[in-house]
């Protein structure tokens, strides 16, 4: 994002603010999936109000996402772009369960006033672990299924990654949630365990079947056996506060065999705590929605490494991927 210096700068927040608005209330109506047939269809035949379309629908249009087809009487119909149904299509489009992260942003002040994790209207909290919801497996599946599908550029870029570290072995993905990281690992030879609570194994288990062993738990808790090679804490640690940090390291450290490597992907802030831009505003959905996650900087992150005995470090910073990878004996 642009820095902010101009009461013209202020504007273009205020404007990205006033789209992303029209977006994710498009999609609350399924005004997207009414139009996923590729006819266009006339204002006054869509599901809302047609004065609502007529001032929304040029906001969309003007993204890229709806097309105008003109009538021969002079009334408006609007399909979606090409780029709007790839993006339907492959599930990246907003559905009507984004606007309840709309609204938890607005409320945002009531955040600053009592501290997170933020509430629903009727009171109650929306903390999750991981993504993980007690007691709603669908939205733990469809949270998963959105990791999946951002991540696989991802996860082949950090197994190559680590593959000199460790060519081969055995590894853990701590918290591997839809198994795509721990997959690559194993594609590229190690011999791989996912642990992660049981719906996340479920699914895991589902897409890869046995080319990855599972165990089910709490890793703040529960034992997570060992010892391994390398363990693989990918887009973990930023759930995580500095005290359950200094709980979970020291046990990973023990799981490791001597000389083993832990990688930690993640988004790390620098020294100013401006930068990167990913890090920057994935704190706020950390406030939002966990105890005590952040952004770590990455000086926190080597501090805390230290103090649970880990001192052969590397940092990589994949900026086209925005994210770093800390590699640490």
């Amino acid at each position: 994002m642009d820095t902010v210096s101009t009461e013209s700068d202020l504007d273009a927040l205020r404007r990205a603010a006033s789209a992303w608005a029209v977006v994710v209330s498009w999609a609350k109506h399924g005004l997207f999936e009414a139009l996923a047939g590729g006819e266009a269809i006339r204002t006054e035949d869509l599901v809302a109000n047609s004065d609502a379309i007529r001032n929304t629908a040029p906001v969309l249009a003007h993204l890229g996402l709806l097309i105008r087809h003109p009538q021969p009487d002079g009334s408006t119909a609007w399909a979606l772009s090409n780029s709007a149904k790839r993006l339907l299509a492959n599930g990246a489009l907003p559905t009507h369960t984004a606007h309840g992260g709309f609204d938890d942003l607005s409320r945002l002040h009531t955040v600053l006033e009592h501290g997170g994790p933020i509430h629903d209207r009727e009171g109650r909290s929306k903390i999750t672990s991981g993504g993980v919801v007690t007691g709603d497996a669908d939205q733990t599946r469809a949270f998963m299924e959105m990791l999946y599908r951002r991540s696989d550029e991802s996860a082949r870029v950090l197994a190559q990654l680590v593959k000199p570290w460790v060519p081969q072995g055995t590894a853990l993905d701590l918290g591997g949630g839809h198994g795509r990281y721990g997959h690559e690992l194993a594609r590229n030879g190690l011999t791989v365990t996912l642990f992660d609570r049981e719906v996340c194994c479920a699914i895991a288990k589902e897409r890869y079947g046995d080319q990855i062993a599972t165990l089910t738990g709490d890793f703040m808790t529960d034992d997570f056996e060992g010892p391994y090679d390398l363990i693989l804490m990918s887009n973990i640690v930023h759930g995580l506060g500095p005290d359950e940090l200094s709980s979970l390291l020291p046990r990973i450290r023990s799981a490791l065999v001597p000389g083993g490597v832990l990688a930690i992907k993640d988004m790390f802030l620098d020294h100013t705590m401006a930068r990167p831009e990913s890090a920057a505003l994935f704190g706020l959905s950390m406030l939002l929605y966990t105890s005590s996650g952040r952004s770590h900087t990455q000086f926190e992150m080597r501090q805390a490494l230290e103090r649970a005995d880990f001192h052969d470090f590397d940092l990589v910073d994949l900026r086209d991927q925005r994210f770093t990878v800390i590699l640490a004996r």
